[in-house]
C-alpha cells in the first residue's frame, strides 16, 4: 500500500466540501466508500480523497500522489477564493441560503474530453443513470487501473468510441445520443474539434465550436465549458435552474435558454456559473435529496 500524502491544511486554506463538490451533478466517475473517502478515476490515475483533521489525504494508484498534488489542487480548483465568492454574492438572500448549506461547494476543472462526453448523455436522464453509462464505457474500453483492492477503468478515449461507432454504443446503454456521442468522438479524434486548446477561449468561440456538432446544444455546451474549459460565466439551465429562476425570481416560465443565460450575466457576471451550480443543487437537495452513492 503507498503511503497517503497530506496536502497541510495550511495549503487548503478555502472551503473544501468533498461529498457536495463531488456528488452534485458536475462529475460523474467519484464514489464514496464505508470510510467517508471518495474514489474516483482522475486521467490515468485511480484516486482516492479524504479530508482530516491535517488537511487533503491524496492516494493514488500510478502516478506518485505528491506529484499528482499540484494536479489536484487545479482539478478541484482551490485556486478559487470561495470566500470572496461568497460576500460577491451573499446580499442574494438565494444564493445565501446555498452558501450557508454548501460553504465548500467548488466547481471542478475536469478533462474536456470526458465532460463533454458525459453531457451528452445527460440529454433527458439523471445522474445516477449517466454514472452508470460512463462507468459501463470505461469498463469497456479504458484501461484498468487499481488502487488496494478496488479496481476501476480509465475513461474511454474519443478514438475508442469512435472506432466503436454507433450501434455498440446503443449496445452499451446510450441510446439515442449515440450518434452524437460518436459523431463528438470522430471530432475529437480527427482534431476537427481541438477540445484541449479551448480552455480559457472566448465564451462565444467556444459556443460555437461545441454546438456545431449534432446533438449539442447550448446547455451541453455551457455544462462542458462551465465545469472543463474556465468559463465560469457559463449558465447551464437545466429543469431545476429554470425552476429556480421562475419560483425564487419571477422570471417568466417560458423564458428562453439564451434570455435565462442574459438575464445571469445582468445579475451575477463572470460568477454566474457558480450562482447557477449553488442554486441547482441547494434545489436538487432541498426537494429531493439524492443518496450519494458508494
Amino acid at each position: 500500500m503507498k503511503t497517503p500524502f497530506v496536502l497541510p491544511i495550511s495549503q487548503v486554506a478555502q472551503p473544501l466540501d468533498l461529498a457536495s463538490t463531488l456528488a452534485c451533478g458536475q462529475c460523474f466517475r467519484w464514489r464514496v466508500d464505508d470510510c467517508g473517502s471518495w474514489n474516483g478515476v482522475v486521467g490515468r490515475d485511480l484516486v482516492r480523497l479524504s479530508m482530516r483533521n491535517q488537511g487533503l489525504i491524496i492516494e493514488t494508484s500510478t502516478t506518485p500522489a505528491a506529484e499528482l498534488a499540484e494536479f489536484i489542487v487545479a482539478y478541484l480548483r482551490l485556486d478559487d477564493d470561495l470566500p470572496s465568492l461568497h460576500a460577491r454574492l451573499g446580499s442574494d438572500p438565494h444564493l445565501r441560503q446555498a452558501f450557508d448549506n454548501y460553504p465548500g461547494l467548488r466547481l471542478m476543472r475536469q478533462e474536456p474530453w470526458e465532460t463533454l462526453a458525459g453531457f451528452i448523455l445527460s440529454s433527458t436522464s439523471n445522474i445516477p443513470r449517466i454514472s452508470k453509462t460512463v462507468e459501463l464505457l470505461s469498463d469497456t474500453f479504458g484501461d484498468e487501473v487499481q488502487l488496494d483492492d478496488i479496481k476501476r477503468h480509465t475513461f474511454a478515449s474519443a478514438e475508442a468510441l469512435a472506432e466503436a461507432g454507433e450501434l455498440r454504443l446503443r449496445e452499451l446503454g446510450c441510446g439515442f445520443r449515440a450518434p452524437y456521442l460518436t459523431g463528438a468522438a470522430e471530432a475529437v479524434a480527427t482534431g476537427r474539434l481541438p477540445l484541449n486548446h479551448l480552455r480559457g477561449a472566448p465564451y462565444n468561440d467556444v459556443l460555437r465550436q461545441l454546438t456545431e456538432l449534432k446533438g449539442v446544444g447550448e446547455k451541453i455546451a455551457d455544462c462542458a465549458m462551465l465545469f472543463s474549459l474556465d468559463r465560469l460565466e457559463a449558465f447551464p439551465a437545466d429543469r431545476w435552474v429554470r425552476k429556480v429562476l421562475t419560483d425564487l425570481y419571477s422570471l417568466p416560465a417560458n423564458i428562453s435558454y439564451e434570455d435565462s443565460r442574459e438575464w445571469a450575466w445582468g445579475k451575477w457576471g463572470a460568477d454566474a456559473g457558480y450562482a447557477n451550480q449553488y442554486l441547482f443543487w441547494n434545489a436538487r437537495q432541498s426537494t429531493r435529496p439524492m443518496r450519494i452513492s458508494q
